[in-house]
């Protein structure tokens, strides 16, 4: 008789990746696992790579993903709903993860080849006496290896030695089988037609110096969600000498969504200005409100120190 030795299954979750960034696995992960298991497929691609709705409160809402397979080998894929992922600490806003379905939600895409995933949105009956404005929740795109069948050469055959005791022979004996399971989380903003307000405000913009082998002058610029829906917003930010000249300009720091209710700060570097007197503009921009302009006087002294000067 023969007794075929089936594979103990252990999925990790290699990637609860950010979403803001193209929907690859991460450059340092991806090198890593091409080092120590090299038969691991690229993640498989998304588009949209985020959900930002406005939906009605009482009628469903319907749409489709696109997934792609970059790789040379066919995958499973599973599309499941989840949490978002993306909260700080002690916050807590609505979550609309149960009125997520996928059609289908469990499928083989062959190497190259692209499908769409149908979903849909149903939100409660009692939604409308609810006061939230958003809801948050999560996509969950992961990737398993394709199911293979196991090979003659893995049979194990069970045999009885001289002394009586039942032991295992064969070429292969059953062994546990590591599976790196990558994982794409789709960030989903669901926001209540008729509830939403845009109200970012700037707060408050910091220079100060940046110690280091060089040294810096860091431009911390806070902003803070007054309103019932996340905004994305972007800005700029431009450093005139006394005399109007112009000494720096550029983008503020990178950042992720503004949830309502929450503060974020941006970052800005570059190098110290030489000492004098300068104006710092700061400028916000935000969809769905008026843009925003920040001024602020400083000077760097001769010991490379920022004093703030009285605002205008």
């Amino acid at each position: 008789m023969t007794v075929r030795a089936e594979p103990v299954e252990a999925q990790i979750k290699l990637l609860n990746r950010s979403p803001f960034d193209k929907l690859r696995v991460n450059g340092i992960v991806l090198m890593l696992v091409t080092i120590l298991f090299p038969s691991v497929a690229l993640a498989v691609e998304v588009e949209p790579p985020r959900l930002e709705l406005a939906i009605s409160p009482t009628e469903p809402t319907a749409g489709g993903l696109e997934i792609r397979n970059p790789g040379d080998k066919s995958v499973e894929v599973r599309v499941t709903p989840g949490p978002y992922r993306f909260l700080q600490p002690g916050l807590k806003l609505p979550s609309c993860q149960d009125w997520l379905r996928f059609e289908p939600d469990r499928f083989t895409l062959a190497a190259g080849a692209t499908a769409t995933v149908a979903y849909s949105i149903q939100p409660p009956e009692n939604l409308g006496a609810d006061a939230a404005a958003e809801y948050l929740a999560a996509i969950q795109v992961d990737q398993f290896p394709a199911e293979e069948s196991v090979r003659p050469e893995q049979a194990v055959h069970p045999s009885t030695n001289a002394q009586g005791e039942r032991r295992v022979e064969g070429p292969t004996a059953p062994k546990a089988r590591l599976t790196i399971v990558p994982r794409i989380a789709l960030p989903v903003y669901l926001m209540i037609q008729g509830r939403e307000k845009v109200d970012v405000e700037l707060a408050a913009v910091e220079p100060r110096v940046q110690e280091g082998k060089a040294r810096l002058l860091r431009l911390d610029t806070t902003l803070k969600n007054r309103g019932t829906v996340h905004a994305r917003p972007s800005g700029t930010f431009a450093l005139f000498q006394g005399d109007g000249q112009m000494h720096r300009a550029g983008p503020l720091g990178k950042g992720i969504p503004v949830l309502p209710g929450t503060s974020l700060t941006l970052t800005s570097y570059i190098p110290l200005p030489p000492p004098g007197p300068y104006r710092l503009v700061t400028t916000l921009e935000t969809e769905g409100q008026e843009l925003l302009q920040k001024e602020t006087r400083l000077e760097i002294t001769e010991e490379g120190e920022v004093v703030r000067q009285r605002e205008p």
